[in-house]
């Protein structure tokens, strides 16, 4: 007899192409059995799953689930398991000098599951800009601190950001490559300053020669912004280098944020085929009441033509690979954990916004998680989802708030 049977929903589970009206059983907190015929199964709970999407633990490749330790860093279960993320991956919050502060704070207390991704900079994002000068690297610190964590640890993180660019330029994002290599991890790249673009912009340039430093399973973090060194211009002009990157399989995050997004940015590059790899939210304290929870930022993509399938897909099992979890995480296969999120497709008339991208979608669907399952545990999820204020719709902050991340 099986502990639990989620039955007559309707089964997304991109790793194994399955998508069909089933049901899932759980025993002994792993998943057991995934198929079409239930009619024999004998559990000691059932749950009718009748127009339910059940789908593989949801994963949040970039978000900053540490409350309490920076000034960005949100409550990770409200984020996570609450809103039926299974998974969180920290982008780059701590560096060597303070990364085991981070991991007995927050990363062992959390119910959520988190990894995380190490900052170039030995003190993370405790202080912005993070690099300013050499002094504020550690090579050798950073290759202990990583070979101690492998566990939760799964790359290295670095912004390519103007004073990154004015200071160390192109030498920075090479130590953080070099690193990730001699480590056998993935490097995370931020692009996008948060300014105006002007004329021949040098941000451009600098970001180009990143995107030209990046192998198959690196990660492109905000390809989708429009601010100076992104690489989708505003008139649908896609600098050469972004396409050779997906070619060459680097990994494009669409990472929400409050900056770094934005809807005309994403319809250009849907439009010439450079969808997301991954869906992430950057989740922060500014980003917050834009980006609102992952089941929200999947739901603009939906409304901008991607299906439930791929947005699914994206947020489990392409995720679960940028990580190196894929064999663990992600899927629904017989014998994996049983992290599940049962989720609800809705129809009605929603408003979204991109943040700083300055637009705001009227659309009519939104992703609203029901359940989710850690372990073979349930708990019920939900989106967060409401109805941005105006100055959330376009990011705008009110007085003595400061967005620049």
């Amino acid at each position: 007899m099986y502990d639990v049977l989620l039955k007559n929903g309707e089964i997304i589970d991109p790793s194994q192409g399955i998508h069909a009206v089933g049901s899932v059983a759980i025993k002994d907190g792993r998943i057991v059995l995934v198929g079409k015929n239930s009619a024999q199964v004998e559990a000691k709970k059932v749950l009718n799953m009748e127009g339910k999407i059940i789908a593989p633990g949801l994963i949040d490749l970039h978000c900053h689930p540490v409350a309490g330790f920076a000034w960005i860093g949100v409550p990770p279960d409200e984020i996570g398991l609450n809103t039926g993320v299974a998974l969180l991956c920290d982008g780059g919050s701590s560096g060597a000098a303070n990364f085991e502060t981070m991991r007995r704070f927050i990363l062992e207390p959390a119910k959520t599951d988190i990894f995380c991704f190490l900052n170039l900079s030995t003190t993370g994002l405790i202080r912005m800009p993070e690099i300013l000068a050499i002094r504020d690297i550690d090579v050798d610190s950073s290759k202990r601190v990583v070979e101690a964590n492998r566990d939760v640890i799964k790359g290295i993180k670095i912004r390519a950001i103007q004073p990154l660019a004015e200071g160390l330029g192109l030498k920075g994002i090479e130590m953080a490559k070099k690193l990730a290599t001699d480590l056998r991890m993935p490097i995370m790249v931020h692009l996008g300053e948060t300014r105006d673009r002007t004329p021949g912009d040098k941000m451009d340039d600098f970001s180009r020669a990143t995107v030209a430093m990046l192998d198959k399973g690196d990660i492109l973090s905000h390809y989708l912004t429009w601010e100076p060194g992104g690489m989708i211009l505003k008139d649908g002009t896609i600098y050469p280098e972004l396409e050779g990157a997906q070619k060459r399989g680097v990994v494009l995050d669409s990472c929400n944020g409050l900056n770094h997004f934005s809807f005309s940015i994403a319809r250009h590059a849907i439009a010439k085929g450079l969808i997301p790899t991954v869906i992430s939210t950057d989740m922060s304290t500014i980003g917050l009441p834009v980006v609102q929870s992952l089941a929200v930022v999947m739901s603009k993509f939906l409304n901008m033509g991607l299906s439930v399938v791929q947005v699914i897909e994206m947020t489990t099992i392409n995720s679960a690979k940028a990580l190196g979890e894929e064999d663990k995480r992600g899927s629904l296969r017989p014998g994996m954990s049983a992290d599940i999120t049962v989720l609800e497709l809705l129809q009605g008339d929603y408003l979204f916004g991109d943040g700083t991208g300055g637009e705001s979608m009227h659309s009519k669907l939104l992703l609203e998680p029901r359940m989710v399952f850690k372990g073979g545990e349930p708990m019920p999820a939900y989106s967060r989802y409401h109805i941005p204020s105006p100055f959330q719709i376009i990011g705008r902050l009110p007085a003595g708030s400061t967005s620049k991340m």
